[in-house]
């Protein structure tokens, strides 16, 4: 009897071994994006357990990925209600799931060729999304001429970014978002930027010369204020203007942002 109850208890422990390195095999095949492309076969190659034993615990592909969205689902449910309120709240929530690979991988990866699972992928999802928004609708210093929808949507873009398993930056990204929120980037400068129809007037040549048409106003540039000049009159997105500098000039982050703060204050006074 007690040799058969020993029995029962290795067994139980090897079949719950073997479910959670299919889980995690899931994991590894959706962090590269090729969820849409799963196939049992893939799913033994990735896990290093053969076709025979798989379906002692798996039936079919879609009961593995099954169980892969219920207990992804499971932790995501349980790191959202962790969340305290606030600021504070979003910070944990960003520093927990960018921590764990499996649940940002959850959030952020290409769904399944499955109809109904990836109904239920995409239902967690939008859960999340509604619960990202109630928190930053409730912040007191969020900016205050960009709509609480677009905040949540930059949010999860950072997120999707921090995750993209072909964007060459996402470490730096996923370790910039640990410490600040998106908007936070606007206290190195993106608050000061002038107004982009002022910017877009100005004549600029090679030389470095600005001419203000409007204020009659003319300075010297050098080369780096010269590039986010011409950068600034195209694109609006400043986190894409750091991560130019620092690839064209050979500069680290922080010293591009202090050195823009700087920049944007001279060039408001100029030309506000």
């Amino acid at each position: 009897m007690l040799i058969s109850m020993a029995n029962n208890k290795h067994k139980q422990k090897v079949g719950e071994q073997r479910q959670q390195q299919v889980l995690s095999a899931i994991d590894r095949i959706a962090g590269r994006n090729e969820l849409p492309f799963l196939t049992t076969q893939k799913v033994s190659k990735e896990s290093k357990i053969s076709d025979g034993v798989l379906f002692r615990h798996f039936s079919s592909k879609e009961a593995m990925l099954s169980s892969w969205v219920e207990q992804r689902t499971m932790q995501l449910h349980n790191l959202i209600v962790s969340m305290p309120v606030g600021k504070k709240g979003l910070r944990y929530f960003l520093k927990e799931l960018l921590r764990n690979q499996a649940l940002l991988t959850f959030v952020c990866c290409h769904p399944m060729d499955v109809a109904y699972l990836r109904l239920s992928l995409e239902t967690s999802r939008q859960e999340l999304w509604q619960v990202l928004y109630a928190h930053i609708h409730l912040l007191a210093d969020k900016p205050s001429n960009v709509s609480v929808e677009s905040l949540t949507d930059h949010l999860f873009q950072c997120i999707y970014r921090a995750w993209n398993p072909n964007n060459p930056r996402r470490e730096k990204q996923k370790e910039k978002l640990m410490t600040q929120l998106p908007w936070d980037t606007q206290s190195t400068g993106e608050a000061a930027l002038p107004d982009k129809a002022v910017l877009q007037r100005l004549a600029l040549n090679d030389s470095g010369f600005v001419f203000d048409p409007v204020s009659g106003l003319s300075f010297t540039a050098n080369s780096v204020a010269l590039f986010v000049l011409r950068f600034l009159q195209h694109h609006d997105d400043i986190d894409a203007l750091f991560t130019a500098i620092e690839d064209e000039f050979d500069v680290n982050r922080s010293e591009a942002e202090r050195d823009l703060t700087d920049f944007f204050a001279q060039l408001r006074k100029l030309i506000a």
